[in-house]
């Protein structure tokens, strides 16, 4: 327990992961190129449905080393790829969540993407469309700049 805490104070410090500063999820997202970028890389991880994981669990240790990605951890790569750096409420990461949230249907009971990714009626088709959706709000909103 005491490694856990430690290993996630390291974490936090040196940038990994940043915990949340509430609650409440800002729906106003700012995006920039970055962001547009670790969605192209999550879409290019995803190139085909051979390479989707769709029994995600949250640890992307897994998915990295068989190069079979969840939504989540082809986010998570993406990032990691991207910017060095994973941040969980990250532009990208949030429209994404936001996106799917058109085709949830009762899917979702706890963590978007990882529900979505592994509910039964969710298809490889269905992922790709959330990323290219997800993709083209980027780019709109980039374009308005």
């Amino acid at each position: 327990m005491l490694l856990l805490a430690i290993l996630l104070n390291s974490l936090f410090i040196y940038g990994q992961v940043r915990p949340d500063s509430s609650n409440q999820e800002d729906r106003n997202l700012k995006f920039d190129s970055s962001d547009l970028r670790i969605i192209q890389r999550a879409d290019s991880i995803l190139s085909d449905s051979l390479k989707w994981n769709k029994q995600d669990d949250r640890e992307c240790a897994d998915d990295i080393a068989t190069g079979r990605y969840s939504l989540y951890c082809a986010l998570y790569k993406a990032s990691i790829d991207i910017t060095g750096e994973y941040i969980h409420r990250r532009a990208a990461m949030q429209i994404v969540r936001f996106t799917l949230e058109k085709y949830d249907d009762g899917r979702v009971k706890n963590h978007r993407l990882m529900d979505w990714n592994n509910h039964p009626a969710t298809t490889f088709s269905e992922v790709k469309r959330v990323l290219r959706e997800s993709l083209d709000t980027v780019i709109q909103e980039l374009k308005k700049r």
